[in-house]
């Protein structure tokens, strides 16, 4: 069960995006919805701001950061609250609320580094931006820590366009984990995935198990992962193609056209310093996917 969605977020980054998807979710499982708005420690910066600088204006300038940080903060929260307005949840701790979703904001100062994988630790599930988002920095560590220190699943939210969102809040709810696509190699990572995404691949409409190429002899294949699946109570079809261009463009091309919702996949399955060196399927799939991809690593 997914009873708890953090969607991390800081001054440079649009969780519009996040919040389309993790707003569905919390309504579909009752659950609660935390954004963790982080900003940085000013002071961490007073040693990188030269000798001549006085104590007077040191401290000015870590009061003007403060003020600066303060007014962002205001302003993602009223985003925050205007977008659970909209869906009609409620804005508490969601501690003693089982029955219905509830969802809170939450502010911290210090580094995305040590926040958001420790966060992330006592959440069910983390939704992130494209780390590819044009203008947001913070969107690539933002994803990092939460796939690789986190210990828990992470959705990555593609951009809408402009269609869809306006004034930066999201335009009502996107439609995410109804059709069910399942990236299957045998591998360890994915089967980590398919595990973590039950709750959500048990109550799809449609559950396709897509196989690249040939599957590899010693691992488990996709009839044996259907099989799985059934003792979950959870049907599924398995869809065969030939691998195109890359396995990355394969997945994301098959997901596109049978209209995929979300794509279920292992992260990383190589060293994910090897895949930014010489590319990947995890590595093509989060920067290129139109739709959500779920991740476990």
């Amino acid at each position: 069960m997914i009873r708890t969605i953090l969607v991390p977020t800081t001054h440079d980054v649009d969780f519009a995006d996040c919040l389309r998807f993790a707003i569905p979710l919390a309504e579909r499982f009752c659950g609660h919805l935390g954004v963790l708005f982080v900003l940085p420690d000013p002071r961490a910066a007073i040693p990188f701001m030269g000798e001549g600088l006085t104590a007077d204006v040191i401290q000015d300038l870590v009061e003007a950061a403060e003020r600066e940080g303060k007014l962002r903060s205001t302003k993602a929260r009223a985003r925050f609250e205007e977008a659970i307005r909209a869906a009609g949840i409620e804005e508490n701790d969601g501690l003693d609320a089982h029955d219905r979703p509830t969802a809170s904001f939450e502010e911290v100062v210090g580094l995305v580094a040590d926040r958001v994988g420790r966060a992330g630790r006592i959440h069910d599930l983390t939704i992130v931006p494209q780390p590819t988002a044009p203008h947001q920095p913070d969107a690539e560590e933002i994803f990092n820590e939460a796939l690789f220190r986190s210990g828990r699943p992470v959705i990555v939210a593609p951009a809408a366009d402009g269609s869809e969102r306006e004034g930066g809040v999201p335009d009502g709810d996107a439609v995410i984990g109804e059709q069910v696509m399942i990236a299957w190699n045998g591998r360890a990572e994915v089967a980590r995935a398919v595990s973590d995404a039950l709750p959500i691949i048990a109550r799809a409409t449609r559950v396709d198990l897509l196989v690249v190429g040939e599957e590899h002899p010693d691992r488990p294949d996709a009839e044996q992962l259907r099989g799985y699946l059934r003792r979950h109570g959870i049907d599924s079809r398995i869809r065969r193609t030939e691998q195109q261009g890359p396995v990355g463009e394969t997945i994301l091309a098959e997901a596109t056209a049978l209209g995929s919702d979300l794509l279920v996949m292992g992260a990383y399955s190589h060293s994910r310093w090897r895949e930014m060196i010489i590319g990947g399927v995890t590595r093509h799939a989060v920067h290129h996917s139109p739709i959500p991809l779920f991740l476990s690593h």
